[in-house]
Protein backbone atom coordinates (compact mmCIF):
# COMPACT_ATOMS: atom_id res chain seq x y z
CA UNK A 1 0.00 0.00 0.00
CA UNK A 2 2.88 2.32 0.84
CA UNK A 3 4.51 1.64 -2.52
CA UNK A 4 1.29 2.47 -4.32
CA UNK A 5 1.17 5.75 -2.41
CA UNK A 6 4.64 6.63 -3.60
CA UNK A 7 3.82 5.87 -7.24
CA UNK A 8 0.75 8.10 -7.05
CA UNK A 9 3.01 11.09 -6.50
CA UNK A 10 4.65 10.66 -9.90
CA UNK A 11 2.21 12.78 -11.99
CA UNK A 12 2.18 15.57 -9.39
CA UNK A 13 5.27 17.33 -10.74
CA UNK A 14 3.97 17.39 -14.32
CA UNK A 15 0.56 18.57 -13.16
CA UNK A 16 2.05 21.49 -11.25
CA UNK A 17 4.20 22.44 -14.24
CA UNK A 18 1.17 22.45 -16.57
CA UNK A 19 -0.80 24.54 -14.07
CA UNK A 20 2.07 27.03 -13.77
CA UNK A 21 2.48 27.41 -17.56
CA UNK A 22 -1.27 27.77 -18.02
CA UNK A 23 -1.48 30.42 -15.31
CA UNK A 24 1.35 32.42 -16.89
CA UNK A 25 -0.27 32.53 -20.33
CA UNK A 26 -3.71 33.17 -18.89
CA UNK A 27 -2.35 36.17 -17.02
CA UNK A 28 -0.60 37.38 -20.19
CA UNK A 29 -3.91 37.20 -22.08
CA UNK A 30 -5.76 39.13 -19.36
CA UNK A 31 -3.06 41.81 -19.12
CA UNK A 32 -1.66 42.58 -22.61
CA UNK A 33 0.67 45.19 -21.08
CA UNK A 34 2.69 42.39 -19.47
CA UNK A 35 4.81 40.42 -21.90
CA UNK A 36 6.37 37.28 -20.36
CA UNK A 37 8.48 36.42 -23.40
CA UNK A 38 11.48 38.71 -22.69
CA UNK A 39 11.86 37.16 -19.24
CA UNK A 40 11.24 33.57 -20.41
CA UNK A 41 13.45 33.77 -23.50
CA UNK A 42 16.38 35.25 -21.60
CA UNK A 43 16.20 33.25 -18.38
CA UNK A 44 14.76 29.87 -19.41
CA UNK A 45 18.07 28.14 -18.45
CA UNK A 46 17.28 29.09 -14.85
CA UNK A 47 14.26 26.76 -15.06
CA UNK A 48 16.50 23.86 -16.06
CA UNK A 49 18.97 24.64 -13.29
CA UNK A 50 16.28 24.88 -10.60
CA UNK A 51 14.56 21.68 -11.75
CA UNK A 52 17.92 19.91 -11.86
CA UNK A 53 18.68 21.00 -8.31
CA UNK A 54 15.24 19.77 -7.25
CA UNK A 55 15.90 16.36 -8.78
CA UNK A 56 19.32 16.26 -7.11
CA UNK A 57 17.77 16.93 -3.72
CA UNK A 58 15.20 14.18 -4.32
CA UNK A 59 17.93 11.72 -5.28
CA UNK A 60 19.99 12.54 -2.17
CA UNK A 61 16.96 12.12 0.08
CA UNK A 62 16.07 8.81 -1.61
CA UNK A 63 19.63 7.50 -1.18
CA UNK A 64 19.66 8.48 2.45
CA UNK A 65 16.29 6.82 2.98
CA UNK A 66 17.52 3.68 1.25
CA UNK A 67 20.49 3.47 3.60
CA UNK A 68 18.18 3.08 6.58
CA UNK A 69 15.51 1.05 4.79
CA UNK A 70 14.43 -1.93 6.78
CA UNK A 71 15.05 -0.24 10.12
CA UNK A 72 12.21 -0.80 12.59
CA UNK A 73 9.56 1.89 12.20
CA UNK A 74 11.21 3.47 9.13
CA UNK A 75 8.88 5.61 7.00
CA UNK A 76 9.57 5.95 3.24
CA UNK A 77 10.73 9.45 2.35
CA UNK A 78 8.26 11.53 0.31
CA UNK A 79 9.24 11.79 -3.36
CA UNK A 80 9.40 14.80 -5.64
CA UNK A 81 9.53 17.37 -2.86
CA UNK A 82 12.59 18.98 -4.46
CA UNK A 83 10.94 19.18 -7.89
CA UNK A 84 7.74 20.59 -6.43
CA UNK A 85 9.70 23.23 -4.53
CA UNK A 86 11.62 24.11 -7.73
CA UNK A 87 8.43 24.62 -9.73
CA UNK A 88 6.87 26.74 -6.99
CA UNK A 89 10.05 28.85 -6.88
CA UNK A 90 9.90 29.48 -10.65
CA UNK A 91 6.20 30.41 -10.41
CA UNK A 92 7.03 32.82 -7.59
CA UNK A 93 9.76 34.52 -9.64
CA UNK A 94 7.47 34.92 -12.65
CA UNK A 95 4.70 36.29 -10.44
CA UNK A 96 7.23 38.74 -9.00
CA UNK A 97 8.12 39.77 -12.56
CA UNK A 98 4.44 40.33 -13.34
CA UNK A 99 3.99 42.50 -10.26
CA UNK A 100 7.14 44.45 -11.13
CA UNK A 101 5.97 45.09 -14.68
CA UNK A 102 2.69 46.60 -13.40
CA UNK A 103 4.39 48.72 -10.79
CA UNK A 104 7.31 49.99 -12.84
CA UNK A 105 5.82 50.38 -16.31
CA UNK A 106 5.60 54.20 -16.22
CA UNK A 107 7.98 55.85 -18.66
CA UNK A 108 9.91 59.07 -18.19
CA UNK A 109 11.31 61.18 -21.03
CA UNK A 110 14.30 63.48 -21.25
CA UNK A 111 16.06 65.37 -24.04
CA UNK A 112 19.62 66.62 -23.75
CA UNK A 113 22.14 68.58 -25.84
CA UNK A 114 25.81 69.10 -25.12
CA UNK A 115 28.09 71.64 -26.80
CA UNK A 116 31.72 70.68 -27.42
CA UNK A 117 32.87 74.10 -26.12
CA UNK A 118 35.76 74.30 -28.53
CA UNK A 119 36.97 70.69 -28.23
CA UNK A 120 37.78 69.03 -31.55
CA UNK A 121 38.75 65.56 -30.30
CA UNK A 122 36.13 64.08 -27.98
CA UNK A 123 36.09 60.61 -26.45
CA UNK A 124 32.51 59.39 -26.05
CA UNK A 125 31.46 56.57 -23.73
CA UNK A 126 27.88 55.24 -23.62
CA UNK A 127 26.97 52.60 -21.04
CA UNK A 128 23.42 51.23 -21.22
CA UNK A 129 22.56 48.24 -18.99
CA UNK A 130 19.59 47.07 -21.08
CA UNK A 131 17.08 48.23 -23.65
CA UNK A 132 17.20 49.78 -27.12
CA UNK A 133 20.18 51.96 -28.05
CA UNK A 134 20.31 53.91 -31.32
CA UNK A 135 23.44 55.88 -32.18
CA UNK A 136 24.01 57.94 -35.33
CA UNK A 137 25.84 61.00 -36.58
CA UNK A 138 24.69 64.27 -38.10
CA UNK A 139 24.19 66.31 -34.92
CA UNK A 140 24.86 70.05 -34.99
CA UNK A 141 26.16 70.01 -31.42
CA UNK A 142 28.44 67.39 -29.90
CA UNK A 143 25.40 65.51 -28.52
CA UNK A 144 21.69 65.59 -29.26
CA UNK A 145 20.00 62.90 -27.19
CA UNK A 146 16.50 61.64 -26.55
CA UNK A 147 16.08 59.27 -23.59
CA UNK A 148 13.09 57.19 -22.54
CA UNK A 149 13.45 55.13 -19.38
CA UNK A 150 11.35 53.42 -16.74
CA UNK A 151 10.70 55.57 -13.69
CA UNK A 152 11.90 52.63 -11.60
CA UNK A 153 15.41 53.21 -12.98
CA UNK A 154 17.53 56.24 -12.37
CA UNK A 155 17.60 58.67 -15.22
CA UNK A 156 20.68 58.64 -17.46
CA UNK A 157 23.67 60.52 -16.15
CA UNK A 158 25.34 62.77 -18.76
CA UNK A 159 28.67 64.36 -17.97
CA UNK A 160 31.12 66.31 -20.10
CA UNK A 161 34.50 67.86 -19.37
CA UNK A 162 37.11 69.33 -21.68
CA UNK A 163 40.55 70.82 -21.66
CA UNK A 164 41.69 72.78 -24.68
CA UNK A 165 40.82 70.89 -27.85
CA UNK A 166 40.11 67.54 -26.12
CA UNK A 167 36.99 66.45 -24.28
CA UNK A 168 35.32 63.48 -22.61
CA UNK A 169 31.59 62.78 -22.85
CA UNK A 170 30.01 60.06 -20.73
CA UNK A 171 26.43 58.72 -20.73
CA UNK A 172 25.49 56.05 -18.19
CA UNK A 173 22.63 54.86 -16.01
CA UNK A 174 23.74 54.40 -12.40
CA UNK A 175 21.92 51.96 -10.16
CA UNK A 176 20.55 49.85 -13.01
CA UNK A 177 21.53 46.16 -13.12
CA UNK A 178 20.45 43.24 -15.34
CA UNK A 179 18.23 42.13 -12.42
CA UNK A 180 15.90 45.00 -13.34
CA UNK A 181 14.76 43.01 -16.37
CA UNK A 182 14.04 39.92 -14.29
CA UNK A 183 11.48 41.77 -12.17
CA UNK A 184 9.95 43.64 -15.10
CA UNK A 185 11.87 46.91 -14.88
CA UNK A 186 13.79 48.70 -17.59
CA UNK A 187 11.71 47.32 -20.49
CA UNK A 188 10.91 50.87 -21.66
CA UNK A 189 14.52 52.05 -21.86
CA UNK A 190 15.06 53.54 -25.30
CA UNK A 191 17.96 55.90 -25.97
CA UNK A 192 18.47 57.76 -29.23
CA UNK A 193 21.85 59.47 -29.44
CA UNK A 194 23.12 61.69 -32.27
CA UNK A 195 26.76 62.76 -32.36
CA UNK A 196 28.63 65.43 -34.25
CA UNK A 197 30.47 63.92 -37.21
CA UNK A 198 33.76 65.79 -36.69
CA UNK A 199 34.06 66.25 -32.93
CA UNK A 200 33.38 62.66 -31.79
CA UNK A 201 36.64 60.82 -32.53
CA UNK A 202 36.62 57.86 -30.15
CA UNK A 203 33.42 55.98 -29.27
CA UNK A 204 32.81 53.20 -26.76
CA UNK A 205 29.39 51.51 -26.65
CA UNK A 206 28.84 49.22 -23.66
CA UNK A 207 25.49 47.38 -23.45
CA UNK A 208 24.46 44.74 -20.95
CA UNK A 209 21.51 43.32 -22.88
CA UNK A 210 19.15 44.46 -25.60
CA UNK A 211 19.38 45.75 -29.15
CA UNK A 212 21.80 48.24 -30.62
CA UNK A 213 21.41 50.05 -33.95
CA UNK A 214 24.53 52.02 -34.83
CA UNK A 215 24.54 54.07 -38.04
CA UNK A 216 27.99 55.64 -37.96
CA UNK A 217 28.28 56.49 -41.63
CA UNK A 218 29.99 59.88 -41.87
CA UNK A 219 31.21 60.00 -38.26
CA UNK A 220 34.99 60.53 -38.46
CA UNK A 221 36.06 58.13 -35.74
CA UNK A 222 39.58 56.92 -35.07
CA UNK A 223 38.48 54.19 -32.68
CA UNK A 224 35.22 52.31 -32.06
CA UNK A 225 34.63 49.72 -29.33
CA UNK A 226 31.35 47.82 -28.98
CA UNK A 227 30.85 45.58 -25.94
CA UNK A 228 27.49 43.85 -25.49
CA UNK A 229 26.51 41.09 -23.10
CA UNK A 230 23.47 39.58 -24.83
CA UNK A 231 21.18 40.61 -27.64
CA UNK A 232 21.53 41.89 -31.17
CA UNK A 233 23.52 44.65 -32.83
CA UNK A 234 23.32 46.19 -36.30
CA UNK A 235 26.27 48.41 -37.16
CA UNK A 236 26.55 50.44 -40.38
CA UNK A 237 30.16 51.47 -40.89
CA UNK A 238 29.91 52.21 -44.61
CA UNK A 239 30.78 55.54 -46.15
CA UNK A 240 33.89 57.49 -47.01
CA UNK A 241 36.31 57.30 -44.07
CA UNK A 242 38.95 60.04 -43.95
CA UNK A 243 41.40 58.39 -41.54
CA UNK A 244 42.42 54.95 -40.37
CA UNK A 245 40.00 53.51 -37.82
CA UNK A 246 40.21 50.59 -35.37
CA UNK A 247 36.93 48.75 -34.66
CA UNK A 248 36.56 46.19 -31.86
CA UNK A 249 33.40 44.19 -31.19
CA UNK A 250 33.48 41.97 -28.12
CA UNK A 251 31.24 40.18 -25.65
CA UNK A 252 28.52 37.52 -25.69
CA UNK A 253 26.48 38.90 -28.57
CA UNK A 254 23.60 36.72 -29.76
CA UNK A 255 23.91 38.05 -33.31
CA UNK A 256 25.68 40.90 -35.03
CA UNK A 257 25.39 42.39 -38.51
CA UNK A 258 28.24 44.70 -39.51
CA UNK A 259 28.16 46.61 -42.79
CA UNK A 260 31.61 47.64 -43.97
CA UNK A 261 32.78 50.05 -46.71
CA UNK A 262 33.93 48.73 -50.07
CA UNK A 263 35.99 51.76 -51.14
CA UNK A 264 38.12 51.70 -47.98
CA UNK A 265 40.54 48.89 -47.17
CA UNK A 266 39.00 46.52 -44.61
CA UNK A 267 40.70 43.75 -42.64
CA UNK A 268 38.70 41.66 -40.16
CA UNK A 269 39.97 39.28 -37.49
CA UNK A 270 37.34 37.06 -35.87
CA UNK A 271 38.14 34.66 -33.03
CA UNK A 272 37.01 33.32 -29.65
CA UNK A 273 33.87 31.18 -29.55
CA UNK A 274 32.14 32.61 -32.61
CA UNK A 275 29.44 30.22 -33.75
CA UNK A 276 28.79 31.17 -37.37
CA UNK A 277 30.24 33.74 -39.77
CA UNK A 278 28.48 34.83 -42.97
CA UNK A 279 30.65 36.93 -45.26
CA UNK A 280 29.67 39.00 -48.27
CA UNK A 281 32.11 41.11 -50.31
CA UNK A 282 35.13 39.83 -48.36
CA UNK A 283 37.54 36.96 -48.92
CA UNK A 284 39.85 35.12 -46.58
CA UNK A 285 43.57 35.83 -46.72
CA UNK A 286 46.16 34.58 -44.21
CA UNK A 287 43.59 34.17 -41.44
CA UNK A 288 41.87 37.52 -42.05
CA UNK A 289 38.83 38.61 -44.04
CA UNK A 290 39.73 41.44 -46.44
CA UNK A 291 37.97 43.34 -49.21
CA UNK A 292 39.30 44.24 -52.66
CA UNK A 293 40.38 47.72 -51.55
CA UNK A 294 42.65 46.45 -48.79
CA UNK A 295 46.30 47.19 -49.56
CA UNK A 296 45.57 49.79 -52.23
CA UNK A 297 43.39 52.22 -50.28
CA UNK A 298 45.19 55.00 -48.33
CA UNK A 299 42.73 54.46 -45.47
CA UNK A 300 42.33 51.16 -43.59
CA UNK A 301 39.62 49.91 -41.26
CA UNK A 302 40.92 47.22 -38.90
CA UNK A 303 38.08 45.19 -37.34
CA UNK A 304 38.42 42.73 -34.46
CA UNK A 305 35.52 40.51 -33.37
CA UNK A 306 36.07 38.62 -30.12
CA UNK A 307 34.03 36.71 -27.54
CA UNK A 308 31.04 34.42 -27.61
CA UNK A 309 29.29 35.85 -30.64
CA UNK A 310 26.63 33.36 -31.71
CA UNK A 311 26.32 34.59 -35.29
CA UNK A 312 27.95 37.42 -37.19
CA UNK A 313 27.35 38.76 -40.67
CA UNK A 314 30.08 40.82 -42.33
CA UNK A 315 28.94 42.73 -45.41
CA UNK A 316 31.26 44.92 -47.48
CA UNK A 317 29.28 47.16 -49.81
Amino acid sequence: MANGGQRSRGPLTGALLLIAVGAIFMYANLRPDWNPWPVISRYWPVLLIVLGLGKLVDAMVANRSGAIRGAPGAVPAPRHRGEIFAILLVVFLLAFAAAGSRRFSRVAHRTETVDAQGARFVRVSIEMPSGQLTVSGGATKLLEGDFEYSEADREPNISYDHSGTEGNLSISQPGHTPLNHVIGRGNADNWTVRLNNDEARELRLDMGAGQGDFNLKGVHLNKLTVDIGAGEINADLTGDWKENVDVRIEGGVGSATVRLPHNVGVRVRAEGGIGRIDVSGLHKHEGYYINDAYGSSPVTMNVSVEGGVGEIRLISE
